[in-house]
């Protein structure tokens, strides 16, 4: 890994480490579905702008290849995996980030298994040791205290952040980075359209200022893991980097919202540091 890439990654984990905390208010103040809609407006939004940037990487090929089935599949999930996310947000906030290290090891697996992403044996090792960690706080960790609801929520979670793995690894390399995220983001808002969107409500997603916040973040934050996972890293490295951020959210939350003990969660985050590692120097 070049320390260019190493400069990406953590960038990748700074954004990934403030977005729960934005997206927080939401969670406790409205219903989960509203943080589904606001972040699949906001992402419309910013590709419309973002259109004579990056217009030109969208072709008639794209829009008529098999593999845009794949981010129509995402968009879809995506709606579903931010109302559910919300969900155990509102409960834990460590859980609605540690999640992912067992979300990252069944897609990884499933990448090198059968989709030749071409892992090392020491990274895919490290990678499935993320999972049992992540079990490991279903267990022993803030995880444990989530309602039944929250649990379910839990665990459907980590099958649509899975499912994410594959479909980036399948699709973003057949028809790029824009036209995947453009397809998934207009399914995912017209997911929320279908759900419901008062007027009242589409109009608090562009005028709150803490809803605004966490909506332009989100779109910001996508664009640059989207980009970096086909131009400059692999998408395991790119899920690896978003997980780290979990450590540093789980501490903060034992603090801030008595998750936990602080040294519990700690734990957890050292382990997920040192087994990243070997990934980051490999």
């Amino acid at each position: 890994m070049t320390y260019f890439q190493l400069a990406i990654g953590l960038l990748i984990m700074l954004c990934m480490i403030i977005r729960p905390f934005l997206y927080k208010p939401a969670a406790r103040d409205f219903p989960a579905e509203m943080s589904a809609a606001f972040t699949s407006a906001w992402l419309v939004a910013g590709l419309v702008v973002s259109f004579p940037i990056f217009g030109h990487l969208l072709t008639l090929e794209d829009l008529l290849s098999p593999y845009a089935l794949l981010s129509v599949v995402k968009g879809a999930f995506l709606w579903w995996l931010i109302k559910l996310q919300q969900v155990v947000n509102k409960e834990s906030t460590s859980s609605s980030v540690f999640f992912g290290f067992i979300a990252l090891a069944l897609g990884s697996l499933v990448n090198n298994l059968f989709f030749h992403e071409g892992l090392k044996f020491i990274q895919l090792g490290c990678i499935c040791a993320f999972g049992l960690l992540g079990i490991l706080f279903v267990l022993k960790g803030d995880a444990r205290r989530l309602s039944d609801k929250g649990k379910i929520a839990f665990g459907i979670i980590v099958v649509l952040v899975a499912s994410f793995s594959v479909t980036d690894h399948l699709a973003i390399p057949k028809i790029g980075w824009y036209p995947h995220l453009l397809f998934s983001s207009v399914i995912m808002f017209g997911a929320a359209l279908l759900h419901g969107i008062s007027k009242q409500d589409f109009c608090k997603i562009f005028s709150r200022f803490d809803l605004a916040g966490a909506g332009s973040f989100y779109v910001v934050s996508e664009f640059l893991i989207i980009y970096s996972s086909i131009n400059l890293l692999p998408v395991s490295f790119v899920a690896v980097f978003m997980r780290l951020a979990a450590p540093v959210v789980m501490v903060v939350s034992a603090i801030k919202y008595r998750e936990q003990s602080w040294h519990n969660q700690l734990v957890f985050g050292t382990s997920a540091l040192l087994l990243a590692l070997p990934l980051i120097f490999s």
